[in-house]
């Protein structure tokens, strides 16, 4: 129940984020990220808009795992029946083990966006204010 209502949480704090970005997280040359350059971004990120674009980058990432992650959700009730079987592994153990994987995922990938939100909006108002 605590990790049905996290998840649905989560969606709705996705779902009611601002997108000021309608593109895709690109560099200049206009490619995606990878996963060294966010690794990067990460440990260079400075001004408020490298902040937006690593938020954006998560936000799309978690777009993405939601996804995955609704998929997964759907094979955990269709195979809801062998919840109660011993014999491991079997497909609902298995389908609940990768709906758990997607969901921490998930999680961590809003909760990066939201903190790099709010790193970009607080150098934002403190270069404002100078």
């Amino acid at each position: 129940m605590r990790t049905q209502f996290k998840t649905a949480l989560a969606l709705l704090f996705v779902a009611s984020l601002p997108l000021t970005l309608r593109a895709a997280p690109q560099t200049s040359s206009g490619e995606p990220l990878t996963a060294s350059q966010v690794k990067q971004a990460e440990a260079t990120a400075k001004t408020s808009a490298d902040h937006v674009r690593l938020a954006v980058f998560y936000e799309s990432k978690a777009r993405q795992v939601q996804s995955k992650l609704a998929d997964a959700d759907d094979q955990v009730k269709h195979y809801s029946w062998m919840a109660g079987r011993t014999k491991v592994p079997n497909a609902y153990t298995s389908s609940k083990s990768l709906a758990d994987q997607y969901r921490a995922e998930f999680e961590q990938n809003t909760k990066l966006a939201a903190d790099h939100r709010r790193m970009a909006e607080s150098l934002g108002t403190r270069a404002s204010a100078n």
